[in-house]
């Protein structure tokens, strides 16, 4: 009978030990980078900003100060116009210099030739307004685009909101993985996503090394709000030795709901 009061207290201090072990494991790998180990219950992760770390939007600087995209260009401006009063004379003038002036009648030379002013076109009366070159006529304003951000190589996942996303995906400028399940996948995604798993991806690492990164960034999404499926795949891919991974924590629901173009159906 004394043997079982000294197990117990065996018991308990093997429990005991044994949580401040895992304790004190867990926190060594919440504080590597990157991290590892499971966050502490009520911790959200808080991933820096892209649109944080880059400076307000500015377009491309085109000579004289304006902010033009990259492919806008100003047409060109009309030519000017000469128009010569009749009656007037000028220093390069022709042999019939002075017939402009001369009063035209059935048996005058010029009665069958029509000039220039002539054919079609009225001479500017006194009131008329001047050409449009000659009023200064206003050109369409520049479009304003801002280019793509910078996105630095980071050793933790970077957050990305859904402006910045769309104007990557206009680009053609990212790599879009979609962290959901089949299912998720087939009733809607980002046009172009690739669909990947994180177990998928620690468990098949031929389909890491099949992705078209190509040098550009990857962003990762998953359903947004609770859903963590995609930061985790963020986080693996870092530590694969990936560059610039973003996660658009808005996710497929909030993309979709900006009315931004989706895709149907699996994955090819």
């Amino acid at each position: 009978m004394s043997s079982e009061p000294k197990l117990r207290r065996e018991v308990f201090v093997l429990l005991v030990a044994g949580a401040v072990l895992g304790i004190a494991y867990n926190s060594i790998g919440l504080a590597s980078r990157p991290p590892r180990g499971i966050p502490w219950v009520g911790a959200k992760a808080e991933l820096p900003s892209l649109e944080d770390m880059t400076p307000s939007d500015s377009g491309v600087a085109a000579p004289g100060g304006e902010t033009l995209a990259p492919d806008a260009t100003r047409p060109p401006a009309p030519a000017p116009v000469s128009v010569t009063p009749r009656g007037s004379t000028g220093s390069g003038a022709g042999p019939d210099a002075g017939s402009a002036a001369r009063p035209h009648g059935p048996s005058s030379p010029g009665a069958g030739t029509s000039s220039p002013m002539q054919a079609g076109t009225a001479a500017p009366s006194a009131g008329s307004a001047p050409p449009a070159a000659a009023r200064g006529s206003a050109l369409p304003e520049p479009r304003r685009v801002a280019p793509l951000p910078f996105i630095p190589d980071a050793n933790t996942p970077i957050q990305v909101q859904v402006a910045t996303v769309k104007r990557f995906f206009d680009a053609h400028a990212a790599l879009f993985l979609d962290a959901r399940d089949p299912a998720e996948y087939e009733k809607g995604h980002i046009p172009g996503a690739i669909r990947l798993t994180n177990p998928e991806a620690q468990n098949e690492p031929e389909r890491m090394k099949a992705l078209p990164v190509e040098g550009r960034p990857t962003i990762v999404y998953c359903e947004g709000g609770d859903c963590e499926a995609s930061l985790e795949l963020a986080r693996f891919l870092l530590e694969s030795g990936f560059k610039k991974v973003l996660v658009y924590m808005g996710g497929y629901p909030e993309w979709e709901a900006a009315g931004h173009p989706v895709g149907r159906g699996s994955a090819p």
